[in-house]
């Protein structure tokens, strides 16, 4: 489900920002590594929160889509920020530490821009959108059989949830319908394929008599001419 997935992206995002926090506060992480050392001391952290945003920012699409602006902006910002981080440490320079330099700046960013979206989700699971919320519960409460009358909402959004609804159950019924429909059209085209393929396979064909008579024609044509031409001979050696 949805929202379970969101709580493991929260928990998982979090538990990245905070070793990377974790290593630079120990040392382990610095600007004083050659440009390759602190690329393999941060990649896999890097490549996996590049990962957990790209799959936090659709789940906060879904559970918060008036929230779009804000979650693409700040999710945007991040994935830049951790890719430039990236490609400052491949480069090649006369001066691999001032790499080292620039690219861990660029990490002591992502931190900061990795905290602002992990405080924005924890915001959008407390607070998600109520449709959605209530949508998510009538798709729970669906799957497991559960009464929907157990869905809580707003009192000022019910009137909404039941249209919603109604117009859900109005949408399967109707699609029910268009399956069966295709399913009869399919067996009805593939019995008229099969009509065609046994009254072509029953036909004798006509066309090798009518080239024989072109050729029948042609030949006493051939005759015919010839016949004109002697004839016409035997005139001019009378004359």
């Amino acid at each position: 489900m949805i929202k379970e997935e969101f709580d493991e992206k929260i928990s998982e995002f979090e538990e990245i920002l905070q070793a990377l926090a974790g290593n630079i506060a120990s040392g382990v992480i610095s600007e004083k590594l050659a440009p390759s050392d602190l690329l393999k001391e941060t990649e896999n952290h890097v490549n996996s929160l590049i990962s957990l945003t790209a799959r936090s920012d659709e789940l906060m699409l879904i559970l918060k889509p008036e929230k779009a602006h804000t979650i693409k902006s700040r999710c945007t910002n991040l994935t830049q920020t951790l890719t430039t981080f990236k490609e400052i440490l491949v480069q090649n320079t006369p001066d691999p530490l001032a790499n080292s330099g620039l690219a861990f700046e660029q990490l002591k960013k992502a931190l900061a821009d990795g905290s602002s979206i992990l405080f924005l989700m924890r915001e959008i699971r407390k607070n998600p959108s109520p449709v959605i919320n209530a949508i998510l519960a009538y798709r729970t409460a669906t799957n497991t059989r559960a009464s929907v009358l157990t869905i809580q909402a707003p009192e000022e959004i019910q009137p909404l949830i039941k249209l919603i609804f109604g117009h859900l159950d109005e949408m399967r019924t109707s699609l029910g319908g268009l399956e069966r429909k295709v399913a009869e059209m399919k067996r009805i085209v593939r019995e008229l394929q099969e009509e065609s393929a046994k009254m072509l396979s029953t036909k004798t064909p006509e066309k090798p008599k009518a080239t024989e008579s072109k050729t029948e024609n042609k030949q006493l044509s051939l005759t015919n001419f010839r016949a004109e031409q002697n004839r016409g001979s035997d005139y001019h050696d009378n004359g």
